[in-house]
């Protein structure tokens, strides 16, 4: 069945503006359970995760003990709007040890297919309908096209998300990528606000350091119409970057975890908890919920691993000088996740998969000025690592394989080499030498550079790091933006989307750079 955008939208308006009124355990309200919107993620050929929150008011919180509340909430995926042929359904329990989350795991359905889906609280007469979610599970077989998008960096208070309004608005998407620092750690007083956003102030109003503020902090986000429409529209397939913790997060501690702040592994779990409760992620089958990656498969087409570059396995950060730097053992994935990395790329080139894709959060491309690399947060704080992966692509003669970046707020595109500054392995005008391609998204709101202008000021950036840079083909600081990647069997299109103003709502949005990649040739074009 095929459903107009102008439909669909206008058919989830009305679910979601239906007059609620909530009786539980005798104490009846008058409020909107399903405040926070729907989800759906982690898209398989045969099954989708769900998500809902139900919202308990306050009026119902003081007259109740929510460490007995209890509320079932029924869930239905039917393959048409009006969910006259339902496919899988059935309920959930939920309660304050969940925050009052909602997460299914909908099982039975069929590859490649478009779903609808809602949730119902049942106990009154009248049934309260979420908001419409609107999901696809991912193709099985021979597949001709994939498309998806890139997301990262979306910080409440520099901006409104006009990002995801776009990336929402775009009809045929597969899935949604989002690669790190869905929300940040800092309190309303922790950063330069524009003054003309006045009202994106977030709860709670200090940083977050509990299990508590953590989950405040995503209510806080998901009460944003535009990512509540994004979650509607798409399957999200995200993972974590250091500020779903705290800035700067290695495994045993992070830059902006300080004395009085308790114990790192209290912090960092609590995190962990909030994230899982309130993002729609698959529990980890072993349920180690700190092995956040995890893999997906797009029929013989694609095949995405989503690494954890920041939490897992990170060695911590050094300076630039520092000789440890250098040091042959530093990993930024740890020694599991490397190994659960090769024996992928090597199972998706004995089965003859196309395109390998490596979503992940910090960049993996060198970055040299006067000489000297930058950035030592990101792979070329950690070069050991970053060899070890690309001796074993080189060795095994994985072809196609293309890392998608976030973190840095600014788009770039590079190709990736073992030595880029070596002419005799990385040829500047015919770009020959590469083994992969990094496409990197810029940020939902997150600023690079903040003054408006700025950029044109100080000179294009581009033309000062390219000639020393000669693998970096593209990069853009002034603008926010997504990525979307056009996929088939001859080749991957990327396309950056820039989206000029976050400081108040609007619709503009262009395209800023587009470069191609062709089967069997490691190299932008």
């Amino acid at each position: 069945m095929n459903i107009s955008r102008r439909s669909f939208i206008k058919s989830s308006v009305l679910i979601s503006s239906l007059p609620l009124s909530l009786s539980l355990s005798g104490c009846t309200f008058s409020e909107n359970p399903f405040s926070h919107g729907v989800a759906s993620g982690d898209p398989l050929d045969d099954r989708v995760i769900l998500w809902t929150r139900i919202t308990i008011p306050e009026e119902v919180s003081d007259r109740v003990d929510l460490e007995s509340l209890t509320v079932k909430v029924i869930w239905q995926v039917a393959t048409d709007i009006n969910f006259s042929t339902i496919v899988a359904n059935g309920h959930v329990i939920t309660d304050k040890n969940k925050d009052f989350t909602v997460k299914v795991d909908a099982l039975g359905l069929q590859e490649n297919t478009r779903y609808f889906y809602r949730f119902i609280i049942d106990e009154l007469d009248k049934p309260l309908i979420s908001p419409l979610g609107r999901t696809k599970t991912l193709p099985l077989y021979d597949v001709t096209n994939i498309k998806l998008a890139m997301a990262s960096c979306s910080h409440f208070s520099y901006g409104y998300f006009n990002v995801y309004a776009r990336i929402a608005e775009i009809a045929d998407l597969d899935a949604v990528l989002h690669l790190g620092d869905y929300l940040y750690e800092y309190g309303n007083k922790d950063i330069y606000r524009n003054p003309f956003l006045w009202n994106r102030k977030v709860v709670p109003v200090h940083e977050m350091v509990t299990l508590s503020d953590y989950r405040q902090r995503h209510a806080c986000y998901k009460t944003d119409e535009d990512l509540q429409k994004l979650h509607q529209t798409h399957p999200m397939i995200c993972i974590w970057d250091d500020h779903e913790f705290t800035n700067d997060t290695w495994r045993e501690g992070a830059e902006n975890h300080n004395d009085g702040e308790g114990s790192w592994r209290s912090r960092s779990q609590a995190a962990i908890q909030a994230y899982y409760e309130w993002m729609p992620i698959r529990e980890p089958s072993d349920s180690n919920r700190e092995k956040a990656y995890r893999r997906f498969k797009f029929g013989n087409l694609a095949e995405l691993n989503m690494l954890d570059t920041r939490f897992v396995g990170r060695d911590q950060q050094v300076e630039i000088n520092d000789p440890i730097r250098l040091d042959e053992q530093r990993s930024l994935l740890g020694l599991e996740q490397e190994q659960w990395l090769q024996d992928n790329l090597l199972e998706a080139k004995r089965q003859g998969v196309q395109w390998q894709l490596l979503g992940q959060q910090v960049q993996m491309m060198q970055i040299h000025m006067l000489g000297k690399p930058i950035n030592a947060d990101a792979w070329d704080g950690y070069p050991a690592a970053r060899e070890r992966l690309l001796d074993f692509i080189e060795a095994n003669n994985i072809d196609n394989v293309v890392v998608l970046t976030g973190d840095v707020h600014s788009s770039w595109a590079a190709n990736i080499c073992k030595d880029p500054y070596d002419w005799r392995k990385y040829n500047r005008f015919t770009h020959d030498g590469a083994i992969a391609v990094e496409i990197v998204t810029s940020s939902v709101t997150s600023p690079s550079i903040p003054v408006p202008g700025l950029q044109q000021i100080v000179g294009d950036v581009g033309k000062i790091l390219m000639p020393e840079n000669p693998h970096i083909r593209y990069v853009d600081l002034a603008n926010r933006g997504f990525v979307t990647l056009d996929i088939n069997q001859a080749r991957l299109t990327a396309n950056w989307h820039h989206v000029p103003f976050v400081g108040f709502k609007n619709d503009q949005v262009h395209i800023g750079k587009q470069f191609t990649v062709y089967a069997g040739q490691p190299k932008l074009q």
